[in-house]
């Protein structure tokens, strides 16, 4: 009995040294290079604000569609994560390129403006070879946000100072990145300083971005033959 008792006050003490261990690994920052990776991954794929929505009525819903792009027309950092962001709902279309990359051993978020949208909308729905955004296409100057890794999120913002819009004004952004979510809080400020825009959004994942794959080639052509050996039996009979 006594051994039996040394047996399991060593288990527990092994187990409860086990979990300290695993918590105490999740609060440590990984390497920069994984963060950009990481960060990156989480804010790819389809999400919306429905159940933000069914709360409040009076937030407007949005679709949100992120995926990953080849940028043309530049030189970039080693290790940069480029995204192409679409935002849609009843009142607006937003189009927007995103970076994530290292910088200065952090992860710098860089957002710029598409002047032409027509070209590249609807992008993410086309093979992933051919999501190509040229860089004469976007905006040169880019509103920068810097991304601090927090355990199981990503934050950042460009608090107080923001950056300018053209009509003299300057918003101020907030965001946090989950594998699943992402919260934004654009706030609005008009050459006078007044808030003008104040609404947090709330996304969640719908999906991720579906990619063509030699699996549902295979299952589309199988499905196909299938249905032309059936076509040919019935004509026989």
């Amino acid at each position: 009995m006594i051994n039996q008792f040394k047996v399991y006050t060593l288990t527990f003490v092994l187990s409860g040294f086990t979990f300290i261990n695993k918590s105490h690994a999740d609060t440590i920052a990984p390497p920069i290079e994984t963060q950009v990776n990481q960060v990156a991954r989480w804010f790819t794929g389809n999400f919306n604000n429905s159940a933000q929505v069914a709360n409040n009525p009076n937030v407007p819903l949005i679709d949100l569609s992120t995926c990953g792009v080849q940028l043309l027309g530049t030189n970039q950092a080693a290790n940069t994560q480029n995204i192409y962001l679409q935002q849609q709902s009843n009142a607006f279309q937003r189009n927007s390129f995103y970076s994530f990359s290292e910088v200065n051993n952090a992860v710098n978020l860089s957002v710029r403006s598409v002047i032409n949208p027509d070209i590249v909308s609807e992008i993410c729905n086309r093979p992933k070879s051919e999501r190509i955004i040229n860089f004469n296409n976007l905006v040169p100057v880019s509103c920068d946000l810097k991304i601090n890794f927090q355990p199981n999120f990503y934050t950042g913002n460009n608090a107080p100072d923001g950056c300018p819009t053209s009509s003299g004004g300057k918003v101020v952004s907030n965001v946090t990145i989950r594998e699943n979510s992402i919260d934004a809080l654009d706030r609005i400020f008009d050459s006078q300083d007044n808030l003008l825009v104040n609404t947090p959004i709330k996304y969640r994942r719908v999906a991720s971005i579906p990619e063509p794959t030699f699996t549902f080639g295979l299952l589309a052509i199988g499905l196909w033959n299938t249905k032309k050996a059936l076509s040919q039996k019935l004509s026989r009979k």
